[in-house]
């Protein structure tokens, strides 16, 4: 098919794509990148987890929602997919082509900095955020998100941000064969969740639920942490209700100029009566007048953290100092030690299709001396800061699979020499001969 005929259509088949990898997977389904033959640029696959039979008009249905004009702060949607996943032998699969970004999710930023972003780029991702969630909330058939959260919110190349995901909790639910019951593992979530999606089970959503998980969104930026971390979902479920919120104590309006007012906005945001919190119309407003104090830094904050995480990339590998094997004419033994295999970029899927690989960036590996033995260790990988002292190195590999070859074996007594335990008889005996 002809990559011009594939940009007419809003379905997009395996003969368009190439070059399938997986890099993540989800709730709403699993995730790959590929390149657009006829485009000649990488996009974003995610795909259903379920296909039967009317996943493909149900999501059909949700995309024509999105493809209603455009923002730069919401992914752009390029198609909807059909196909094998470039392998005959695979199931048909269904899914959304879009936008492939780059620098990852809001969430991946967060962790990488260990905090927020300096507030020049703090205060311009709050604003990007109101501004799209606003563009989509005013559409003529209004889009409600549902699951506003930091992993949602994607930053392209120069750490502009961008929702995903929007709308797709509603189709994710309707396509699955089976709805369970949220664990822990969905705390993440449930963190960002009004309180009466929690206290009614007559709850239906409404513009009000995405303006509450903004507020909390915007504690967790500005704050750099996630909102209730170590506590178990059942307290959340309980104590949300009953109006507690994230811990304002934690930030101090006196360090950044405007960061009061975005105080005072989280605050209207989670307010426990949805009819009283604003609109994302006012949340834009008091975000921009914000935004424009620190303008004038964005280029430099932008700069330094796109600095930082790509320092972070190659730390590890210049803090890894090998000390050259000493000279000595004993052949060593070889003795094999297995680091583990390296960290994926997001959460990969378990089991890969057929001519698809996982995406993956190499990571330094351990701290400390290892230890040598008969038995492979494996041993977890530390990124940053640390080095590895070895001696008697013969040689030494760093590839995917981060296997470190190391050679040593201790000395081996000539054939000719004697015995250790003759040793005393035989200079004692050189001795006498000598008087």
């Amino acid at each position: 098919m002809d990559g011009l005929y594939c940009l007419r259509s809003d379905l997009i088949r395996d003969d368009c794509l190439d070059g399938w990898t997986v890099i993540g997977s989800g709730g709403f389904g699993q995730i790959y990148r590929a390149k657009h033959k006829g485009w000649g640029t990488d996009v974003a696959i995610k795909l259903l987890l379920y296909n039967d039979g009317s996943s493909a008009a149900s999501l059909q249905r949700e995309a024509n929602l999105m493809f209603q004009g455009g923002n730069p702060n919401v992914l752009r949607i390029f198609g909807l997919y059909e196909g094998r996943l470039g392998g005959t032998h695979n199931l048909s699969r269904v899914g959304l082509v879009m936008e492939f970004m780059s620098r990852g999710s809001l969430a991946d930023l967060l962790h990488a900095l260990s905090g927020p972003p300096p507030w020049a780029l703090t205060f311009r991702i709050t604003h990007q955020i109101g501004l799209g969630m606003n563009f989509l909330h005013q559409l003529a058939t209004p889009l409600l998100h549902l699951d506003l959260k930091p992993n949602n919110v994607l930053l392209d190349d120069s750490l502009n941000a961008k929702l995903t995901d929007f709308g797709l909790s509603r189709v994710a639910r309707s396509l699955s064969k089976s709805v369970q019951e949220k664990d822990e593992s969905e705390g993440g979530t449930l963190s960002y969740m009004p309180p009466e999606a929690l206290n009614s089970v007559n709850y239906k959503p409404n513009k009000a639920s995405d303006i509450y998980s903004y507020g909390v969104l915007l504690w967790s930026i500005i704050t750099g942490k996630e909102p209730y971390a170590n506590v178990l979902s059942v307290l959340v479920r309980f104590h949300i209700p009953r109006g507690e919120r994230p811990d304002l104590t934690l930030i101090d309006c006196s360090v950044a100029a405007g960061l009061d007012d975005i105080v005072q906005l989280m605050s209207a945001c989670w307010t426990q009566e949805p009819n009283q919190r604003p609109s994302f119309r006012d949340c834009v407003h008091v975000t921009e007048k914000v935004f424009d104090m620190h303008k004038r830094g964005v280029n430099d904050a932008v700069h330094d953290v796109l600095k930082q995480l790509d320092d972070d990339i190659c730390s590890g590998l210049r803090s890894v100092q090998i000390s050259p094997k000493p000279q000595n004419k004993v052949r060593p033994h070889v003795l094999s030690c297995v680091t583990g295999p390296p960290p994926e970029q997001e959460t990969g899927a378990n089991k890969n299709a057929e001519g698809i690989k996982k995406e993956s960036f190499y990571r330094p590996v351990m701290s400390g001396v290892p230890h040598f033995n008969k038995t492979p260790q494996r041993q977890s990988s530390t990124p940053g800061g640390v080095s590895i002292n070895m001696s008697n190195v013969s040689a030494v590999q760093i590839g995917n699979n981060n296997y470190m070859n190391i050679s040593q074996r201790s000395r081996q007594r000539h054939q000719t020499a004697p015995s250790s335990a003759n040793r005393a008889h035989y200079q004692s005996e050189n001795s006498y001969k000598k008087t």
